[in-house]
């Protein structure tokens, strides 16, 4: 497996609603970079371009917890590596309309996404 970059920070959210938190995120925080996933009143996913790497606020895991996206050029594949390797596999690898991706655990309890858009584009 070979890291490209990071795809995106993503902050992680539980029952309070995705509006009121892309509302914080742009009024209070500022962010006025262009939605490129979600379109703001999503209740699963919201992801900003905030370039050099996009900020993604997300339904999943626990409220607080924050990942890091790693890029890849095959999910499947580096999560078979992975896998070999010893890594926890907490989720997928699936397929979704704009990407692929697979969560992992390192040893340590920090979570990762490994990532491929299917765009081919990063960060």
């Amino acid at each position: 497996m070979r890291v490209l970059g990071i795809d995106f920070v993503v902050c992680g959210f539980g029952e309070e609603k995705m509006s009121d938190a892309v509302r914080f995120y742009r009024e209070t925080l500022g962010i006025e970079d262009p939605i490129i996933t979600g379109d703001g009143h999503s209740e699963v996913w919201t992801e900003f371009d905030t370039k050099p790497v996009a900020l993604a606020l997300g339904k999943w895991g626990h409220p607080g917890q924050t990942a890091i996206a790693l890029a890849v050029e095959d999910v499947f594949q580096a999560a078979e590596e992975l896998r070999a390797k010893g890594v926890k596999i907490l989720y997928g690898p699936e397929e979704f309309e704009p990407c692929t991706m697979c969560v992992i655990e390192d040893p340590w309890g920090h979570l990762f996404v490994i990532h491929r858009r299917k765009d081919g584009t990063w960060g």
